[in-house]
C-alpha cells in the first residue's frame, strides 16, 4: 500500500497535540510520515513534539519559515511541499484518529481504484462523545461540487484522504479564514474528480473546546464572513464548476451585500463582483448592483433591483 503523508498545522496546542500524535503512532497502517508545521507557537509545543521525533523518525517537526505569512493554511501548504507520500492526509492538532483510520481509507481507495475517500467523524469534549459535524445519508448521497456547495454532502478536512495527483492541483487559500479555505479545497477537489467514497464508519474524533471554531457557526453567524466565503469561492473555482453554481454564489452574494447596505455597512468586494455579474448575468445587472446598494444604504429601498439581478 502507498505511503501516506499526514500534515498537521499547529499553533499553541501543547495541551492537546500529545493525544493527536499518539493516535497516529498507534495506527494499524504503518507506512506513513507525519509532518508537523508549527505556526511559531509560544507554548511548549516544540518540546512535546520533540519526544515523538526522538522515538519515531516518521515524525518530523518544522517551524514556519519567517519569510512566509502566518496562518494554518500557509503551514499546511508548506507541509505539503515537503511531503513525499502517495496519499495526502491533513489533520488537526487537537483531534484524534481511530486506530484503523489510515488503513480503512487507503484500502478503500486502492481496492476500488478511487481518487479519494472520506471517513466519518464524531465530536467529543470533556464530557464525552457528541454528535457529528454533518448528519446525512452517506449511502444515498451523490458526490458533486454542486451538492458540496449546498451542504448536501459535507465533511471536515480530517476525514479526507486524497491521492497526491489531485492534491498537487489543490492548495489551501492563504490569507483567508481557515474554515473558508477548507470549503474551497473540497469544492475544488470535487470539480476535478468525483471518483471517491463516502464512508459511514467513524474514523475521526473532533475535539470541541473553547479555542476552536465550529464550521457551521462560522457560516451562519456573520454576514461579512458568509459574503467573503461566497466571493472567494467564486474566484477559487471559476472556470472549474458549472455556470449555474457560480450564479448561485452570486445570487447569495448580492443578497447579503444588499442586507449589509440596509444596515449602513458598505459590503466588501463590491467592485470586484462586477466582473462576475457581467460574466454570469449581464452588463445591465452588473450596473444595477451598485445602484441597489446605494439606494439601500441611503434610502432603505431598492430590493426590487436585487430581486431582478438574482432572477
Amino acid at each position: 500500500m502507498g505511503k501516506v503523508s499526514i500534515i498537521i498545522a499547529t499553533y499553541n496546542r501543547a495541551s492537546f497535540i500529545t493525544e493527536t500524535l499518539y493516535s497516529i503512532k498507534k495506527q494499524s497502517f504503518k507506512n506513513w510520515e507525519c509532518i508537523i508545521v508549527d505556526d511559531c507557537s509560544n507554548d511548549s509545543t516544540s518540546e512535546v513534539v520533540s519526544n515523538f521525533i526522538k522515538r519515531d523518525n516518521r515524525f518530523s517537526f518544522h517551524i514556519r519559515p519567517n519569510n512566509l505569512n502566518k496562518g494554518a493554511n500557509v503551514c499546511r501548504n508548506f507541509g505539503f511541499n515537503i511531503s513525499t507520500g502517495e496519499y495526502i492526509k491533513y489533520f488537526d492538532s487537537d483531534d484524534i484518529m481511530s486506530f484503523n483510520h489510515l488503513e480503512v481509507l487507503v484500502s478503500v481507495i486502492e481496492e476500488n481504484n478511487l481518487d479519494f475517500a472520506v471517513g466519518n467523524c464524531r465530536n467529543f469534549d470533556k464530557n464525552g462523545l457528541g454528535g457529528r459535524p454533518y448528519e446525512y445519508d452517506r449511502e444515498e448521497a451523490i458526490l458533486s461540487a454542486e451538492n458540496f456547495a449546498l451542504f448536501q454532502v459535507a465533511w471536515i478536512t480530517d476525514d479526507l484522504l486524497v491521492k497526491r495527483f489531485f492534491a498537487e492541483k489543490l492548495r489551501f487559500a492563504e490569507g483567508l479564514r481557515d474554515q473558508g479555505s477548507e470549503y474551497h479545497y473540497n469544492l475544488k477537489l470535487l470539480s476535478l474528480t468525483t471518483k471517491g467514497a463516502l464512508l459511514s464508519q467513524t474514523l475521526t474524533y473532533r475535539r470541541i473546546h473553547e479555542n476552536n471554531l465550529i464550521y457551521t457557526e462560522y457560516l451562519v453567524k456573520n454576514d461579512v464572513r458568509l459574503l467573503e466565503l461566497k466571493f472567494t469561492t467564486m474566484q477559487y473555482v471559476d472556470g472549474l464548476v458549472a455556470p449555474n453554481l457560480q450564479r448561485w454564489f452570486l445570487s447569495g452574494f448580492t443578497q447579503l451585500g444588499f442586507k449589509m447596505a440596509l444596515e449602513k455597512k458598505w459590503p466588501p468586494y463590491t467592485s470586484k463582483c462586477l466582473f462576475y455579474l457581467v460574466k454570469y448575468y449581464s452588463i445591465k445587472k452588473a450596473f444595477l448592483y451598485p445602484v441597489a446598494l446605494f439606494t439601500g444604504f441611503f434610502f432603505k429601498k431598492g430590493y426590487f433591483f436585487i430581486k431582478y439581478i438574482r432572477s
